[in-house]
């Protein structure tokens, strides 16, 4: 009788985390990882930060080593694209119609940068950030230019203009939104990272819109709703679309992000999905969401090889993320979308502080700035929907662990 086999298509965090999962588990059946790219599964938050700035080789971005795969029996398959999931005989097709068939599947493909419409004649000059190959040509085209211009003023393109701004180059961030970060977060952090940038000698523009791009002798002309912005290239950041395409396709389930359960399953019964890419319930905001997490990756990837393996251990996490930019990190805890009340805690003025989102005295997000014992209790808090006395949430001087009413 054969193994049963289990196929895993993307090479992030949910792939390497479910495979690792699965072998933690004991499980002994074949794994097969099916990565688009030409590297082992890597992490991507430092693709912005430490990558970008020249400070991590490429190698210690990779998760495990390949030894690590091999001793496990896990098989790597790099520059294979999934081209179509057959869920009736349960294969997969790769190019060449080479195909793989499978007991129990799992898509953790993650997301797409969303793109702008571009000229060819000046799509040399536009990059975008997701993946190694895109750092390694921003990489080479910074050591040969003075100015970028980068479109969207969200956690990426902060990021990247944080680094940029460090490695000597004028930066101009065009945001057409009224302020930077207004989808995700408070007026009060929006305002805080403009001034830190502004005092790096960052150009932020806001309620600007992005009209155009025309090539000309020196690089590119950014024609905005305010003039125009000369670079010699542009770094597009203006979010992220999930990668369910492969699904929807197949028959599966999925609206904006592959829609899965507390158990991370599909709408069919042998296929899972984990991390960027899934629409999931959250019993804390009583609704779906989809996150784009490091932590959600992996507790979806442990959830995962739990339902695999009979286990049917539920997701139920409160999201979390982080944000470098220059001397502060910046940790999220909750999701910004339920509250009437705002506690801040500590000055603004300096680079330590933490804001938190509260309803009918109960903590519903955080952000903190170079605040590590807050977010960390924030997130317990949230979590067991303990009330909270505002005051002396407020109050530096009582420990955090003590503002509970």
């Amino acid at each position: 009788m054969s193994k049963e086999k289990t196929l895993i298509i993307g090479g992030g965090q949910a792939a390497c985390q479910t495979a690792t999962s699965l072998k933690n588990k004991k499980y002994d059946g074949e794994i097969k990882i099916f990565c688009s790219e030409n590297y082992l599964p890597y992490q991507r938050p430092p693709l912005s930060k430490k990558f970008l700035m020249g400070e991590l080789d490429k190698e210690r971005l990779f998760f495990k080593p390949e030894k690590f795969y091999t001793e496990n029996q896990i098989a790597i398959n790099l520059n294979s694209y999934v081209q179509r999931i057959d869920i009736e005989n349960k294969e997969i097709f790769l190019k060449d119609n080479k195909k793989e068939n499978y007991d129990n599947l799992v898509i953790a493909t993650g997301t797409i940068p969303r793109q702008i419409d571009v000229d060819k004649k000046i799509s040399d000059k536009v990059f975008y950030l997701r993946s190694i190959e895109d750092v390694l040509q921003i990489r080479g085209k910074i050591k040969e230019s003075n100015k970028v211009t980068i479109i969207g003023g969200g956690y990426i393109g902060l990021e990247v203009a944080a680094i940029i701004n460090k490695l000597g180059l004028q930066v101009t961030i065009v945001e057409m939104a009224s302020r930077i970060l207004e989808r995700v977060t408070s007026e009060t952090i929006s305002s805080f990272y403009t001034k830190i940038h502004k005092q790096a000698g960052v150009e932020v523009l806001t309620n600007t819109s992005v009209e155009g791009l025309e090539k000309n002798n020196k690089g590119v002309e950014v024609i905005t709703s305010n003039g125009v912005i000369v670079s010699d290239f542009v770094i597009v950041g203006i979010g992220v679309l999930p990668c369910d395409t492969l699904a929807l396709e197949s028959g599966i389930d999925a609206k904006n992000g592959i829609i899965v359960d507390e158990f991370c399953r599909t709408s069919n019964d042998y296929i899972f999905s984990a991390g960027d890419c899934t629409m999931h319930p959250n019993i804390f905001y009583n609704k779906n969401i989809r996150l784009e997490s490091v932590h959600n990756a992996i507790e979806q990837g442990k959830t995962v090889a739990a339902s695999i393996m009979g286990e049917n251990i539920s997701y139920n996490q409160i999201p979390w993320f982080w944000s470098d930019q220059y001397e502060t990190k910046l940790q999220i805890a909750g999701l910004l979308d339920n509250y009437d009340d705002i506690v801040v805690r500590g000055d603004t003025k300096n680079q330590s502080f933490a804001v938190f989102y509260t309803k009918e005295n109960r903590i519903t997000a955080s952000d903190c700035v170079n605040r590590p014992a807050e977010h960390m209790m924030s997130r317990k808090l949230i979590s067991e929907k303990i009330l909270i006395d505002k005051d002396r949430l407020s109050d530096e001087t009582i420990p955090i662990k003590e503002v509970a009413n």
